[in-house]
């Protein structure tokens, strides 16, 4: 009987601990990069063209993860970017790209100074792709913006250096189905309505960068 009372005092005072622990905020930055197979279709109901390539991305992320639980955080994530073009066609060309979502993380390890997280999460993209100065024709300026959803499955590590101040390390799946919705030439929007055209992009997305941890009340 004393065992048993023993080992629910230890329990409750464990618990009880746990109530009292302070929740964390994480903000993390850094630079990321993207590597995409991409799938493109394009054209009216009679007459689709399809093509596939690659791509490659460079972006700066910010992410935000409040702890529910010791194991479990969500938060927002925020990544601003562009896709880098082949030099040898990349004149008169430009993009830019915002993507924001929401992200779930369950800690596989959960140190003091070392985290060991898996992560997953659904965001929303918008893409703006630009051309200017083509050679030959009466069209000096177009412009393509694309938007859609995304889903993205990650894992990665926190390792706390300095107090409350560490490095950022992760790496994952990553996919975004977009589709165009609004097209101009020469500053003039055209209508959509009889044309149609979708970009999707799957690969492999990674970070490097730097986290601090608040401890609330």
């Amino acid at each position: 009987m004393k065992q048993f009372i023993l080992v629910l005092l230890i329990t409750i005072t464990f618990q009880s601990a746990q109530a009292q622990r302070s929740k964390e905020l994480q903000v993390r930055a850094g630079v990321g990069f993207g590597l995409y197979g991409t799938k493109s279709e394009y054209g009216t109901d009679n007459n689709k063209i399809e093509e596939t390539g690659g791509a490659v991305t460079l972006y700066l992320p910010v992410d935000f993860r409040y702890e529910i639980t010791r194991r479990f955080n969500m938060g927002l994530d925020l990544k601003v970017g562009s896709y880098l073009y082949d030099p040898d066609s990349a004149d008169g060309k430009s993009n830019g790209y915002v993507v924001v979502g929401l992200g779930a993380e369950y800690n596989l390890k959960n140190e003091e100074d070392f985290r060991w997280y898996f992560g997953g999460g659904i965001n929303f993209a918008n893409l703006k792709l630009e051309e200017t100065n083509q050679p030959n024709s009466f069209v000096k300026k177009e412009e393509w913006t694309y938007s859609g959803v995304g889903i993205r499955f990650n894992t990665g590590v926190l390792i706390y250096i300095i107090g409350d101040f560490g490095l950022n390390f992760n790496l994952g799946f990553d996919s975004h189905a977009l589709k165009l919705k609004k097209f101009e030439q020469n500053g003039n929007e055209i209508d959509l309505d009889s044309f149609d055209a979708k970009l999707n992009l799957n690969g492999v997305d990674g970070t490097i960068g730097l986290v601090y941890r608040f401890n609330l009340k």
